[in-house]
C-alpha cells in the first residue's frame, strides 16, 4: 500500500472512532485533545516519538494529524503508523499513535566482490550499527556502489540485496555484486564543434582517454554518472567562457564496443559574442560609473567570458562592502545584439542599507582563549561593516596554523543597520611529541627526540625542545616565540642552541643563544606594508672548529680553534603562502643583514635572501598541481682582512640545494680538490610538485636546479651556475616526511656521479 492510501486509510479510522466527538468535529473541524500515547514501540522511545508530533493537546484538526503522520513516516523508522482516539473517564480524547517499527540490521555481509576489495566496498556500503532497513537508503548505497564500481572500470556493474530475519525484529543484509568486466575509455567524443578547439576542451574535462603510461598512475580512463554530470556543467562553462552564449549541451552517453568505451558528448557551439557596451545600474560606487566599473576583467571588443563576469560582480560587491553595504546585490543583466555578434553587460546594483558591527562572537575555540583570536581581526565592533577586513581577518587567523577551519558570517539583527559578526573556528592539533630515526644522505643517520607547542595553553604563544643525535650531526634547540607580547603588535623570540656538525674535513661546534624583537610593517606604513614583518636579532655564538683532517685545505687549518661572534641580524620576511606544511598557493620572500663585531673575534657582514613561490597549476579530480620556485642568495665579506669566516660560508649540493651533486661539493676548492666553501652563493630550485595517491599523502615532484658558490675575489657569475634535473617522491607519512629523489649533472665533469641518488627519512629538510 502507497503512502497516499495508507493516510487515507488512517483518517477513515480516526473518524469512524471518533464516536463521542463527532459533534465537535462537525462544528469547528477539529477535537480537543488531552494527550498523546505511543504503542507498538520496540527500539525507539516514545519520548523522541512524542517530540515529532505537534497535535498533543488541545483543539487539533485533522491537517495537523495527516502532517504528524508525515513526520513519522518519513522518519525512516516506522513500516506502519495508525492513529485512533481513546476517549478518557475524566473526559477528553486521547490520541493513540500506534507504530510497527522496521527492522534493524544486526550484520552486513557481501559477496560477488573481486575486484574490488571488502574492505574499500564495506566503506562505500557503510552503514552504521543497528540501522533501520529503509529500502530509500539501501538503493542510494546501491547507487554509490555502481558508481564506484564504474569508477573503478567496471562500467557494467551491478548489486542487488537480500534480507534474512533472525528474530527480535534483526535482518541479516547481503550485498551481492556483478562485476562485470572491466572496461577503458578508448575516446571521447565532442560532436557539434566547429570552431572552438576539441583539444582544449578535453583538457578540462573529469573523463580522460586511458593512456598505457600514466592511466596506472592517475587512475584515468574511466567513467561513471558523476563524472559524465560534471562533465557537462564544465563544457557549458567552457561555451560561456568563449562567447558561445546560445551553446548547448546535450546529455552524454557511452557506447560499448569490444575494445572499451566510447563517451558521447553532442553539443551546439551557437555563434561566438564579443562584449558591446559595458554599464552600471541602479546604486553606484561613490554616484560614479567609472569607480563602480574600476577594476572590472570584463573589457568591449572581447570575447565574452562567464567567469570573469563573475569575477566581476565580486570586484563590484566588495567595493559596496568597504563603504559598509554589507548585503549589496550585483545582477549583470546581459543584452543580445545577434545583428552585429555582440553582448551588452549592464551591471545593475542594490547596496541595501549601510549597516555597522554591532557584536562579534568567537566560537569553537575550547582552547584558545578569546582575545588571542579577537586580536587578529581587523574589524571591530561598532565600526562601520568592511568586506575586505573581514576577508583579512580570516586570512590572519587561517594562517596562525591553530585552525583546521575558520568562517567569519554575517548575522542579521532585529535592526537593519546593524550586523553581528559570528567568528567560528575548529581548533586543530597544534602539540606534538614525537621519538624516532631517520637517516638523510645530507646528514646521514639521526635519532630525534622533539616536543612542541605552537599554541601553549592557547595563548598564542610557541614552545619548541628539539634533540637530534646522530652520526654527522647533534643539535639541542630550545626556543619560546610570542607572536603578540601582550596583545601587542610587537614579537618575541628566544632560542638557545648547541649544534655539532661533522664534515668530511673537520667538524663545527656553535654554541650560544639569540634574542628576537619583531613588528609588522602595516603598523608603520600602513596598506602597503601588508603581510610583512621586520624583525631584529642580536646572537651570541661561540665557534668551534677542530678535528680538522691532515688533508683538509689549508683555509679549514687555519680556521681552526675556537672564536666567538657576536652579531645584529635587522630583516623584512613577507609571507602569503596558505600552509606552511604543505604549500599550494602564495609566495614567502626573506631578506636579512648579518652584521658580526658588537664584540667577539668575528668582524663581517652576511646578506641573505630567500624567495619562495608556489602556484597551482591544476586543481583535478586526484589532487592538485603546482609550480613552486625557490630561490637563495647569499653575499658575505669580511670587516678586516681576514678571510669570510669557515662556519659561515656556503656549501651548495645535496638534497636541500642542487640536487644532482653530492653533498657540500660544490664551490670553491683548492688545489687538491678540497672544498672549503664560498662567501657568496646563488641556487635556484624549480619544481612541478604532483599528486600520486593523494589520499595517502603521496605525491611527485620534477624539479631543475642550478647553483653554485664563489670564492672572497670572486664575483657572482650566472655562467658558473651548476645545473642538474631529476625528479622524485615525497611521502608525508604518520612517521614524518619521506623524500627520495634522483638527481642528474647536466654539466657532469671528471670524477662526478651520472646520477645522485638522495633520500631523506625523519630527519630535517
Amino acid at each position: 500500500m502507497n503512502f497516499g492510501l495508507r493516510v487515507v486509510g488512517v483518517l477513515a479510522t480516526l473518524l469512524l472512532s471518533l464516536s463521542g466527538a463527532r459533534e465537535a468535529w462537525a462544528e469547528d473541524g477539529g477535537i480537543l485533545v488531552s494527550g498523546v500515547e505511543v504503542v507498538g514501540n520496540r527500539r525507539v522511545d516514545a519520548n523522541a516519538i512524542k517530540a515529532q508530533v505537534s497535535g498533543v493537546s488541545g483543539r487539533v484538526k485533522s491537517e495537523t494529524i495527516n502532517e504528524d503522520i508525515k513526520t513519522l513516516y518519513n522518519s525512516g523508522f516506522f513500516d506502519q503508523v495508525t492513529v485512533s482516539a481513546v476517549g478518557q473517564s475524566g473526559g477528553g480524547t486521547v490520541l493513540r499513535y500506534t507504530v510497527a517499527e522496521k527492522p534493524v540490521v544486526r550484520k552486513l555481509f557481501i559477496k560477488g566482490n573481486d575486484a574490488v576489495s571488502e574492505s574499500d566496498l564495506s566503506e562505500v556500503l557503510k552503514i552504521e550499527g543497528k540501522r533501520f532497513v529503509d529500502k530509500s537508503k539501501l538503493h542510494a548505497l546501491i547507487r554509490k556502489a555502481v558508481s564506484y564500481y564504474q569508477g573503478q572500470g567496471f562500467y557494467d556493474a551491478a548489486l542487488e540485496y537480500s534480507t534474512v530475519p533472525v528474530g527480535d525484529n534483526e535482518v541479516d543484509l547481503t550485498f551481492t555484486v556483478t562485476e562485470g568486466k572491466r572496461y577503458r575509455v578508448r575516446e571521447v567524443n565532442l560532436g557539434g564543434v566547429k570552431d572552438l578547439d576539441v583539444d582544449d576542451m578535453r583538457s578540462g574535462m573529469q573523463i580522460k582517454t586511458y593512456k598505457w603510461w600514466n592511466s596506472w598512475l592517475f587512475g584515468t580512463g574511466r567513467v561513471n554518472q558523476e563524472m559524465m554530470d560534471a562533465d557537462k556543467q564544465i563544457l557549458r562553462q567552457y561555451l560561456l567562457d568563449h562567447g558561445r552564449l546560445e551553446g548547448t549541451v546535450g546529455e552524454a552517453s557511452v557506447e560499448k564496443r569490444e575494445d572499451g568505451l566510447y563517451v558521447n558528448f553532442d553539443l551546439t557551439e551557437g555563434a561566438e559574442y564579443k562584449v558591446g557596451k559595458i554599464s552600471a545600474s541602479g546604486d553606484l560606487v561613490d554616484s560614479s560609473k567609472d569607480k563602480t566599473l574600476e577594476k572590472i576583467k570584463t573589457e568591449a571588443g572581447e570575447t565574452f567570458n562567464a567567469t570573469e563576469v563573475r569575477e566581476d560582480i565580486f570586484t563590484i560587491t566588495d567595493k559596496f562592502s568597504d563603504e559598509g553595504y554589507a548585503f549589496a546585490n550585483v545582477v549583470p543583466n546581459t543584452s543580445l545584439n545577434k545583428g552585429d555578434g555582440t553582448v551588452d553587460v549592464d551591471f545593475s546594483s542594490t547596496r541595501g542599507q549601510k549597516v555597522r558591527v554591532n557584536n562579534i562572537t568567537i566560537s569553537g575555540n575550547e582552547k584558545t582563549y578569546d582575545h588571542v583570536i579577537r586580536r587578529w581581526l581587523t574589524i571591530e565592533e561598532q565600526q562601520t561593516y568592511s568586506g575586505t577586513k573581514v576577508k583579512r581577518s580570516q586570512t590572519l587567523l587561517q594562517r596562525l596554523g591553530y585552525f583546521d577551519e575558520v568562517s567569519i558570517t554575517n548575522k542579521t539583527t532585529n535592526d537593519p543597520a546593524v550586523v553581528d559578526l559570528d567568528v567560528n573556528v575548529k581548533e586543530a592539533t597544534t602539540g606534538s611529541f614525537s621519538a624516532g630515526a631517520g637517516y638523510s644522505t645530507a646528514n646521514g643517520a639521526l635519532f630525534n627526540t622533539k616536543v612542541s607547542e605552537n599554541n601553549l595553553f592557547g595563548t598564542g604563544r610557541r614552545a619548541n625542545l628539539n634533540l637530534d643525535f646522530g652520526s654527522q650531526v647533534t643539535n639541542q634547540i630550545l626556543s619560546f616565540d610570542d607572536s603578540r607580547i601582550n596583545d601587542s603588535w610587537v614579537s618575541g623570540g628566544l632560542d638557545l642552541f648547541r649544534t655539532t656538525r661533522q664534515y668530511n674535513d673537520f667538524n663545527r661546534e656553535l654554541a650560544g643563544g639569540s634574542f628576537t624583537l619583531g613588528y609588522p610593517l602595516e603598523k608603520v606604513i600602513g596598506e602597503l606594508g601588508q603581510d610583512i614583518n621586520t624583525s631584529l636579532k642580536y646572537e651570541l655564538e661561540h665557534i668551534n672548529i677542530r678535528d680538522v683532517h691532515d688533508s683538509a685545505s689549508q683555509f679549514v687549518k687555519d680556521s681552526a680553534g675556537k672564536s666567538v661572534a657576536s652579531s645584529l641580524t635587522p630583516g623584512l620576511t613577507r609571507n602569503t603562502i596558505n600552509n606552511p606544511m604543505n604549500p599550494t598557493s602564495g609566495s614567502k620572500q626573506v631578506v636579512t643583514v648579518e652584521f658580526a663585531g658588537l664584540g667577539g673575534d668575528q668582524d663581517f657582514y652576511l646578506v641573505e635572501a630567500k624567495n619562495s613561490w608556489y602556484y597551482p597549476l591544476w586543481n583535478t579530480s586526484i589532487g592538485e598541481f603546482t609550480f613552486a620556485d625557490r630561490t637563495s642568495f647569499g653575499y658575505g665579506e669580511s670587516l678586516n682582512d681576514d678571510p669570510f669566516p669557515l662556519y659561515r660560508r656556503f656549501f651548495p649540493g645535496g638534497i636541500n640545494s642542487v640536487r644532482g651533486y653530492r653533498n657540500r661539493t660544490l664551490g670553491p676548492q683548492d688545489a687538491e680538490g678540497n672544498y672549503y666553501g664560498g662567501s657568496k652563493q646563488l641556487v635556484n630550485n624549480v619544481e612541478l610538485i604532483f599528486p600520486l595517491i593523494n589520499s595517502a599523502g603521496f605525491k611527485g615532484v620534477v624539479f631543475y636546479d642550478v647553483g653554485q658558490a664563489y670564492d672572497d675575489n670572486q664575483s657572482i657569475d650566472i655562467g658558473l651556475l651548476r645545473q642538474a634535473w631529476g625528479y622524485g617522491i615525497r611521502w608525508n607519512s604518520p612517521l614524518g616526511p619521506i623524500r627520495v629523489e634522483f638527481g642528474y649533472p647536466i654539466d657532469r665533469q671528471d670524477g662526478e656521479r651520472g646520477v645522485q641518488t638522495m633520500f631523506s627519512f625523519g630527519a630535517p629538510l
